[in-house]
């Protein structure tokens, strides 16, 4: 079997990998016309988060100068790290960031993907809403990925 670091495999990834390249600078290209402020927060939590289906990985810091040993959390996802921005009177952010959860493998899973997540305090749903639909949309056009006449992102039969 060859590895998946092998060159006729990343090859074979290449396309793929440019289709993500593209579709990551059109999600920073919006959110930077939008006025948002990138933001970069910790990976590493003190709490595993809320969700009880989402399960955490665990990891432990080892302080230095013999200070002891902490038991930390990969984050699930930014969210708790953004809200804390948000209450310190950060009111338009974005992140794009790497997020990591346990017990979740499968054709479209894995335990480590990149999740965009955003904040505009003071508006509606429907404003948020746009915001998704319009992202979407700039991902696809991004990705060439051709949006049909319904409106819709169709991808493996699915819309």
């Amino acid at each position: 079997m060859t590895p998946w670091w092998h060159p006729e495999q990343v090859a074979k990834r290449r396309p793929f990998l440019d289709v993500r390249r593209a579709a990551v600078k059109a999600v920073r290209a919006f959110f930077q016309a939008e006025g948002f402020l990138e933001v970069d927060t910790p990976a590493l939590q003190v709490s595993g988060g809320v969700e009880r289906h989402i399960r955490q990985f665990r990891t432990h810091l080892t302080e230095p100068f013999g200070q002891g040993r902490q038991e930390l959390f990969l984050h699930t996802s930014p969210e708790f790290a953004m809200k804390k921005l948000l209450a310190g009177g950060l009111g338009k952010i974005a992140q794009t960031t790497r997020v990591y959860r346990d017990g979740e493998r499968g054709p479209l899973h894995h335990p480590e993907f990149t999740m965009t997540e955003w904040y505009r305090a003071g508006l509606d749903y429907e404003s948020m809403m746009s915001d998704a639909a319009t992202l979407v949309q700039k991902i696809a056009r991004a990705a060439q990925r051709t949006l049909k006449h319904d409106g819709y992102l169709h991808w493996q039969g699915r819309s």
